[in-house]
C-alpha cells in the first residue's frame, strides 16, 4: 500500500503534466503562426530566385561595340565619305552586301548567385536602393536604350522590327523620355544602301543567322549612323512572348480613345481576320493588347505608335501596383521567354528601383511625324516616309535631353 500522502499527490502531478503538454502545444501553435509568414516569404523568395536564375543566362547578352561613325550618313556625297557608306540603291529591303564584322568584346555580364538574388529581392521589396544607377553605370548621367519589337514566328519570311523606340533613362532627374521612329522611314543601312528602317533588323538576321543579336546590331548601327544618337543598351521583345507578359500580370486596362475596326488584321497562319475593339475603358488580355498595339489598317502608323505608347504606359502602371507583385515569378518566366537584353542583373535592379518610384507624369513619349517626315514612294513602288536624317537626329536628341516636348 502507498502512504496516504503519496496517493493524495498523484492527481495534481497528472494535471500538471497535462497542462505542460497543452502549454507546449500552445507555444508550438503560436510559434507556427509567427513563423508561417516568414516561411511563406522564404518559399516565395526561393521561387522567385529560381525563376530569375532560369532566365538570366538565356535572356542577357552583350551588345558588341558600334561599328559605324555617329552621324556618318551626313558625309555621303562629301569629299570624305564614310567608309561604311555604299552606293545608294532604293528598295523595300536593301540587297545584302559585305558589312564590317562585329567587334569582339569580352562579356561584362555577371550571373547572379542564389544568395545574391534573394538578398536583392528582399531589399527591393522593402524599397531600399539595392543597386543605384551610379553603381550600375559609373560616370553616366543617363543611358539610351534601343527598344525593338519583332515577330519571330518560325518562318522563312522576313523578320522586321515593327516597334522601334529610343528611351533615355535620366539618372539625374529620374525621368524617362522616349522617341518612337516610324517603321517605314527610309534610311541608309550601313553597307547596304537605302531601306526602310524596320528592314535593317532583317538584314542583320539574314547576314548572320547564328548570332542572336545580329539584327539588333544592324538596327543600332543604322540609328547611330543616320541620326548620331548613341545606343548604350537594348531590349528586344518578341510579340508572342509579349502576350504572355501581359497575361502574367493579369492583363492591363486601357482607355481606348476611339473604336477600332480592322478588316485585315493578320492571323497566326498568315491570313486575316476582323478585329474590333470598342472605345472606352477596356480590360485587355495579352492577345487583345498585342492586337491593339499592332493594328494599323484603320488609320496609319502614327496612330499605331500612339497605341503602342498607351499599352506600355498601362503595363508600367500594372507593374507598379501591388496586385502584380504576387505574380512576380510568372512575370519573370514570361519575360524570360519574351525578352532579350544587354541589361544585366545589377542594372535591372537599378532600373526596377527607379521604376518603382517613377511618376508616370515624368515619362515623355513622342513620335516622329509629319512635317518632319513626309510620305513618298521608293523605286520599287513601296510606300515610305522620307526625311532629313540630320534634322530627325536633332529632334530625337532634343526630346531625349528634355529640351523639347515634341
Amino acid at each position: 500500500m502507498y502512504p496516504s500522502s503519496a496517493i493524495g499527490s498523484q492527481p495534481p502531478r497528472s494535471k500538471r503534466r497535462h497542462w505542460t503538454r497543452r502549454k507546449k502545444i500552445a507555444v508550438l501553435l503560436v510559434s507556427l503562426m509567427i513563423l508561417a509568414p516568414f516561411a511563406a516569404a522564404g518559399m516565395y523568395v526561393w521561387q522567385i530566385t529560381n525563376a530569375i536564375e532560369g532566365v538570366q543566362d538565356g535572356s542577357v547578352v552583350d551588345l558588341p561595340s558600334g561599328r559605324v561613325e555617329l552621324g556618318g550618313v551626313s558625309h555621303i556625297g562629301s569629299d570624305d565619305p564614310s567608309p561604311q557608306a555604299s552606293p545608294q540603291t532604293e528598295g523595300d529591303v536593301a540587297a545584302p552586301t559585305a558589312a564590317p564584322s562585329p567587334t569582339n568584346t569580352p562579356s561584362r555580364k555577371k550571373n547572379p548567385s542564389s544568395i545574391g538574388i534573394a538578398r536583392d529581392i528582399i531589399g527591393t521589396g522593402i524599397r531600399t536602393d539595392v543597386v543605384k544607377p551610379e553603381d550600375a553605370w559609373p560616370d553616366a548621367d543617363y543611358i539610351n536604350v534601343l527598344v525593338l519589337g519583332v515577330d519571330t514566328r518560325e518562318t522563312e519570311g522576313d523578320q522586321n522590327a515593327d516597334v522601334i523606340m529610343i528611351a533615355r533613362v535620366d539618372f539625374t532627374t529620374n525621368e524617362v523620355r522616349v522617341v518612337s521612329i516610324p517603321r517605314d522611314l527610309q534610311v541608309e543601312v550601313p553597307g547596304h544602301g537605302l531601306s526602310k528602317i524596320n528592314g535593317a533588323y532583317n538584314i542583320g538576321v539574314k547576314e548572320d543567322p547564328d548570332n542572336n543579336v545580329a539584327g539588333v546590331m544592324m538596327m543600332r548601327d543604322t540609328i547611330e549612323y543616320n541620326f548620331g544618337v548613341r545606343i548604350d543598351e537594348f531590349v528586344l521583345v518578341d510579340f508572342k512572348g509579349f502576350e504572355k507578359v501581359i497575361d502574367s500580370v493579369g492583363g492591363i486596362t486601357i482607355n481606348v480613345p476611339e473604336r477600332i475596326e480592322d478588316d485585315a488584321y493578320p492571323t497566326e497562319d498568315f491570313g486575316t481576320t476582323t478585329l474590333i475593339i470598342e472605345a472606352g475603358r477596356q480590360n485587355m488580355d495579352g492577345e487583345t493588347a498585342l492586337a491593339y498595339a499592332r493594328t494599323r489598317h484603320q488609320d496609319n502608323d502614327d496612330k499605331r505608335r500612339e497605341r503602342q505608347m498607351l499599352v506600355l504606359r498601362a503595363l508600367l502602371d500594372k507593374g507598379q501596383s501591388l496586385g502584380s507583385v504576387t505574380r512576380i515569378s510568372q512575370v519573370i518566366n514570361a519575360a524570360g521567354d519574351a525578352v532579350l537584353t544587354s541589361i544585366d542583373w545589377d542594372e535591372q535592379l537599378a532600373l526596377v528601383n527607379l521604376a518603382l518610384k517613377l511618376d508616370q507624369r515624368e515619362i515623355v513619349m513622342e513620335n516622329i511625324t509629319e512635317p518632319m517626315v513626309v510620305p513618298g514612294t521608293s523605286e520599287s513602288g513601296a510606300w515610305i516616309y522620307v526625311g532629313d536624317p540630320v534634322e530627325i537626329g536633332a529632334f530625337i536628341e532634343s526630346v531625349l535631353s528634355g529640351e523639347s516636348s515634341g
